[in-house]
This record gives structure tokens, C-alpha cells and sequence, in this order.
């Protein structure tokens, strides 16, 4: 029997203790939120890294938790650390789901909650590999550090709080993407453009939490007398809601707005001013075309714009953006594009993209990935943001399939990080775990 095929049986007998304590993570609603019952980002969250700690210590790693942001479990040897960083909070909760988005379940090969596969699932995974490594009886030369963070999903203010200084890591690991290597990100851009309110018969337009493509939107009017009837659109008293596909923002080609057809609808039943014909017109796909900012890069692909959500606040309609880019673009060009149409924009955060090197050492990890699920991916820059960024040197790496993420078992738009009834496909995490066994075993041996 291989290496390979002992991981394979050790994962397969521990199956269900790998559920167990995936439940149990599952089971906090970590929704990060900065200063929440007077602690960093909430109690939840709190709760969340404690829980972690134990089921460290549980499996052989000395733990810790830093500033209250973070959990650390490590496992000291002479040389330097490796580390893996994962994250444990969550993002909200929206939308319709089968069950309690917190209550872990099985539906066919895939496990059912909120965060399992945005970051959870992986970061049991990851603990696996290390337990795995512990039991069998192999001895590290270097440190390994597992970390699980608490506010990755609201902008990593977590990492400056833990390590204002970095973590001092000779290379980090992130597995908050797709296998194999991620040695780079792109840019990115977070904004709102606001627009006065001059329509009395629209009380209110809202939809979206602000993660990704909105599929969900709903507009509230004074009456709904004589509007066009349409398959698309759900009327109910005065509340008309139109139904898209969620994507994350970072890949949101096989989404569908449900606020660009909401606001499509309005405007064929002369609902709409001028204001608010501009957001159709400017947002007719999800990469800028609409408003001249469509940009191509041949090694990061293309550049994103997607509205997340949408609110009315005070007589104001209010339109969150997200936008990725290549790091050959700058940011100032498309905040003045946006600008040139709408004169209300604030930005709320920018992020530069970054490239980690590529070696030797890089190179045979994404030929370990490549080797465990019989592909043959180059190394690539992504276009989420991860974990990569706040720790350097890093890469992100894994736990998506580089072949493409099985199906979920349900309906488009659902299944996914981010989207209502998040699940993640058991096998992936199996090879995640023989992944990150050979990985940790490489860089050990070639770090210096």
C-alpha cells in the first residue's frame, strides 16, 4: 500500500469524526462584527476560535488564542515555521435555505451549512492532515502553525490586530481557493454610489448582503396597480421581487442580478428617473462594459464589477460595488470612470493585488495537487481575496478542485460559497487532506 492509499484509508475510517467536529464548527454563526458585545468581532466569533483551540490541543497541537482575533495551534521543531492559515468566520446569511444554515447536515456527497466550504471545511481538513501526520509518527524539522482567523471576510483587520508584524512564517499556506497553486491576486476595489430618491411611487429598493452577485431584490411601492405582469417578477401586496443566480463577486460570470431585473422591470412600467436608468445602463454585464472600463489581462483575466447590494437609507438609494482587477490597472482610473456617471461615490476600501515568486519548491506543490486529482493546472493569479495577501511570503492553495467543483445537489446559484445552502463536496476535502499531507512533508524537507 502507498503513502497515498494509507491517507486514503486513515481519512475514510475517520469520516465521521471529521463530520463531528466540522458540526460542531459549523454550528457558531461567526458573522464578524467589528466591536460587537465590546469584543473585536463578536462573541460568535470568540466562541468560534476557543472551540478551535480545543480541538487542536484534542489532536496533539499546542494552542492559543491571540488578541482574541485569532486561535493558533502549533507543533514546535527545531527550524523555522510553516504555517496554514484558514478562517473561521462566516458571511451573513441570506435568502431561503432547506434547513438551518447552522445546523450541519448530508445531502448525497456534499455537507450542508454556512461556511463549510468558506473556510471551514478546509481548516478540519487542514487539522486532519496535521493529526494524520502526528499519529503516524512523522517528526517535523520545522515548526507548523495552524491559524484560524476571525475576520477574514470583513477586510483581515484581524492580521494587523495578531501580527503587526507578520507572522514571521517562512512561507504560508491559505487553502481558500482552488487547487493548485495561487501565487498571485488581483486588485481590488470596494465603493457605494448613492442616488437620490426623487420617485415617490419607489418607497424602497433593497437586496443583497454585500458579498456577491445579488439574487434576491426587492422594491417596495406606494401601489402596484396596473403593472405588467412577467414570470420573472414575484408580486405580493406592494412588494415586487425579481429572483437571480448568486456568484461571489470575484467570479461572477454565471450569476444573475436580480437588481438589474428588478430595475429593468420598473423602468418597462415607467417606474424609473433618469438616476436610476443609469444603474441599468452602466451595469450591463459584470465587467465594466457599460461603463468603458472592460479590461482583459492575459495572465489575470478579466476585470470584475459587481453591485452587492443595494438599500435605502433617508430618501437615498444606496448601491455597494465590487470590483477585482488586474494590479496592471489602476484603481484611480475606474473610480473615475464611475465617477463620470455617478457623482456620488465613496470609496470604501482598496486593496493591491500581489504575486508571490514562483520556485522550485512552488512548482512541485502544484504538481503534488495536479498529481492527486490526475490534472495538469499551470499556476495562476485568482481573483478573490485571501488570507495570501496578509501574510507574505504566502500562496493560496486549494481546496477547490482545479477540474471543477462538482455540482451541488441543488438548484443553480445555490450551493456554493456565499450563496444560501452552502455545502462543500466531501471527496474534495478527502484530496485536500492527501494534498496537504504530501505539501507540509515537502516544504519541511526543502524550506530553509
Amino acid at each position: 500500500m502507498t503513502e497515498r492509499q494509507k491517507a486514503a484509508l486513515w481519512w475514510d475510517n475517520h469520516i465521521n469524526e471529521y463530520i463531528n467536529d466540522l458540526s460542531g464548527y459549523v454550528a457558531f454563526p461567526s458573522i464578524a462584527e467589528e466591536g460587537k458585545d465590546g469584543l473585536p468581532f463578536g462573541r460568535p466569533c470568540l466562541d468560534m476560535l476557543h472551540y478551535m483551540k480545543a480541538l487542536m490541543e484534542k489532536y496533539g497541537m499546542k494552542s492559543e488564542i491571540i488578541s482574541n482575533v485569532f486561535a493558533s495551534g502549533t507543533l514546535k521543531g527545531e527550524k523555522e515555521t510553516i504555517a496554514v492559515a484558514c478562517h473561521g468566520d462566516v458571511v451573513p446569511v441570506d435568502g431561503k435555505w432547506d434547513k438551518d444554515p447552522f445546523i450541519l447536515y448530508q445531502k448525497e456527497d456534499h455537507l450542508v451549512g454556512r461556511g463549510t466550504t468558506d473556510n471551514k471545511g478546509a481548516g478540519i481538513a487542514v487539522l486532519y492532515a496535521i493529526r494524520y501526520l502526528i499519529e503516524s509518527g512523522y517528526k517535523f524539522s520545522h515548526s507548523i502553525n495552524l491559524l484560524i482567523g476571525s475576520a477574514e471576510e470583513i477586510g483581515m483587520r484581524d492580521v494587523n490586530i495578531a501580527f503587526p508584524n507578520g507572522n514571521n512564517a517562512l512561507l504560508t499556506l491559505v487553502p481558500d481557493s482552488g487547487f493548485p497553486v495561487a501565487y498571485g491576486e488581483k486588485s481590488s476595489l470596494k465603493a457605494e454610489i448613492t442616488i437620490e430618491k426623487t420617485n415617490s411611487k419607489i418607497l424602497k429598493l433593497f437586496g443583497g448582503s454585500g458579498v456577491g452577485v445579488i439574487d434576491e431584490a426587492t422594491a417596495i411601492l406606494t401601489d402596484t396597480e396596473g403593472l405588467k405582469p412577467n414570470v420573472d417578477i414575484n408580486i405580493n401586496g406592494n412588494k415586487v421581487t425579481a429572483v437571480g443566480k448568486a456568484r461571489h463577486s470575484a467570479t461572477p460570470d454565471e450569476g444573475v442580478c436580480a437588481l438589474r431585473k428588478l430595475l429593468c422591470y420598473l423602468d418597462e412600467n415607467n417606474l424609473l428617473d433618469s438616476n436610476l436608468k443609469k444603474v441599468i445602463s452602466s451595469f450591463v454585464d459584470f465587467h465594466g462594459s457599460g461603463l468603458n472600463i472592460a479590461y482583459q489581462d492575459k495572465e489575470e483575466g478579466p476585470l470584475t464589477l459587481v453591485i452587492t447590494k443595494c438599500e435605502t437609507l433617508n430618501n437615498i438609494f444606496v448601491f455597494t460595488l465590487n470590483s477585482r482587477f488586474p494590479s496592471s490597472v489602476d484603481v484611480k482610473t475606474i473610480i473615475e470612470s464611475i465617477r463620470n456617471t455617478f457623482t456620488n461615490i465613496n470609496v470604501i476600501s482598496t486593496s493591491q493585488g500581489f504575486k508571490t515568486q514562483m520556485n522550485g519548491t512552488l512548482q512541485k506543490l502544484n504538481n503534488i495537487a495536479n498529481s492527486v486529482y490526475g490534472s495538469s493546472r499551470e499556476p495562476y493569479v485568482m481573483a478573490g481575496g485571501t488570507y495570501a495577501r496578509a501574510f507574505k511570503p504566502a500562496i493560496a492553495y486549494g481546496m477547490g478542485s482545479p477540474t471543477g467543483n462538482a455540482k451541488p445537489p441543488f438548484p443553480q446559484g445555490e450551493g456554493r460559497a456565499h450563496q444560501r445552502n452552502e455545502s462543500v463536496q466531501i471527496s474534495r476535502m478527502k484530496n485536500g487532506f492527501i494534498i496537504y499531507i504530501e505539501a507540509l512533508k515537502l516544504l519541511d524537507k526543502e524550506l530553509q
